[in-house]
């Protein structure tokens, strides 16, 4: 043998060793043997791609239904959850063929086109739901979430700017609550039924002294237009009390002339029997009927003066009531607002505390969210019910999983670490 045969053996063995790896590599890609992707059961949101030769009807893209079947032409509902995929295309091969009573078993193919979803929530970048793939392990599933969540960190102008804003915020909220306390005193005086507000105490604030002038102009203005409402309202009372005496006196003048009229009636009817005053008797039952309906237009004039009166005192009843429920309302609010004003305070004297803490313990801080420590579990639902169990980096995930991950944090009070557990920062 030539040593150009030996070089051409050695050049043979090389490519086979490479064509050998590759296939390995190929095969292990994944993560998972070959074997264990054919043995993937398959369940509910799983798309497939099914392919039965000469049978273009049967042939196309289906998901696997929420009860673990498939619909399909001819053949209805057809099991695939818990099947793989050769087992669906063997089931769906003999169910056809007895169906259609064929002589051969027809050619079928089931390709999983996407796998049902596995989910990841807890302290990572981007929970959500995501697409599953065989093989994979928590680690890739933390990757898919954009990996662990780190909060952001501020530098120390941040800090220094929270600090201003707070501090610009307690200046703000004690100017308003200045004018809070004068527009409290407007409404209580109101309630009470008072000329004007109270007097400013000698101590008080310029700020709280201003307001407080401020609040007393728009009560008297306030004041001023209610009074006169009220004043309007109470004339016109005062005129239709007038109207009413006046057709009072009318009413009785007028019963007097019906009274003498009615008597000299009486009397022509008597003498008209006789053939006497015949003439009379007309006239003087029209002077009676005249009589009549002037009474009846008093009465009816008195009646609506009458009714006049009592729709002007319901004005006032209504007016009184409504500047005591606007002085009440007002009074709650203001109650409210300063309520708001105190937590707000409260919460900004906080924030400055702890800008000022955290600013001393910022690089530390950052160190900790550079290399933060994570836990994991799983909660995973088959046939038999719902488990959560603890995980590792590199568990198995399943899919319909849901993959929980949880910080476990160093918080820092004061100079020494304490460990405590979130779910996200």
């Amino acid at each position: 043998m030539t040593l150009l045969d030996e070089l051409r053996k050695l050049q043979a063995r090389s490519l086979a060793i490479i064509a050998g790896l590759a296939l390995l590599t190929l095969l292990g890609f994944s993560g998972k043997p070959l074997a264990d992707t054919a043995e993937y059961e398959l369940g509910p949101q799983d798309r497939l791609r099914i392919h039965v030769s000469e049978w273009p009807a049967l042939t196309g893209e289906l998901s696997v239904g929420a009860s673990g079947d498939i619909l399909m032409p001819m053949l209805g509902q057809v099991p695939a959850k818990g099947l793989s995929a050769p087992e669906l295309a063997t089931s769906i091969a003999s169910r056809l063929k007895a169906k259609a009573n064929l002589q051969q078993t027809p050619d079928t193919t089931v390709d999983i086109v996407a796998y049902r979803p596995f989910y990841i929530l807890g302290s990572v970048a981007s929970p959500g739901e995501y697409a599953y793939r065989p093989g994979m392990i928590i680690l890739n599933a933390l990757s898919l979430g954009g990996g662990a969540y780190r909060a952001e960190q501020g530098s120390q102008w941040d800090l220094e700017r929270v600090a201003i804003s707070s501090r610009g915020e307690l200046k703000l909220n004690e100017a308003r609550r200045w004018d809070l306390l004068a527009e409290q005193q407007r409404w209580q005086a109101q309630l009470d039924g008072a000329d004007k507000m109270g007097s400013v105490p000698g101590d008080a604030s310029p700020e709280f002294a201003k307001a407080v002038e401020e609040q007393s102009r728009l009560f008297v203005m306030e004041l001023g237009r209610y009074r006169a409402e009220r004043l309007s309202l109470e004339a016109s009372i005062a005129m239709r009390k007038q109207e009413i005496a006046a057709l009072d006196r009318q009413l009785a003048d007028v019963a007097l002339k019906l009274s003498s009229t009615q008597g000299e009636l009486e009397t022509i009817r008597r003498l008209a029997k006789q053939d006497l005053a015949v003439h009379r008797l007309g006239p003087l039952e029209r002077s009676l009927s005249d009589v009549q309906r002037e009474q009846q237009d008093l009465e009816i004039a008195k009646l609506r003066a009458r009714q006049e009166i009592n729709t002007a005192t319901g004005e006032i009843a209504s007016l009184d009531e409504q500047r005591r429920a606007t002085a009440l309302a007002g009074a709650q609010r203001i109650a409210v607002d300063l309520r708001a004003i105190a937590e707000q305070n409260d919460t900004s004297a906080r924030i400055l505390d702890s800008a000022a803490h955290y600013s001393s313990n910022l690089s530390r801080l950052i160190d900790a969210e550079s290399t933060p420590q994570l836990r994991f579990s799983i909660v995973r639902t088959d046939d038999n019910g719902t488990v959560e169990f603890d995980a590792t980096e590199t568990t198995r995930v399943q899919p319909g999983d849901i993959v929980k991950v949880f910080r476990v944090a160093a918080e820092t009070t004061g100079t020494l670490p304490v460990k405590t557990q979130s779910t996200r920062p």
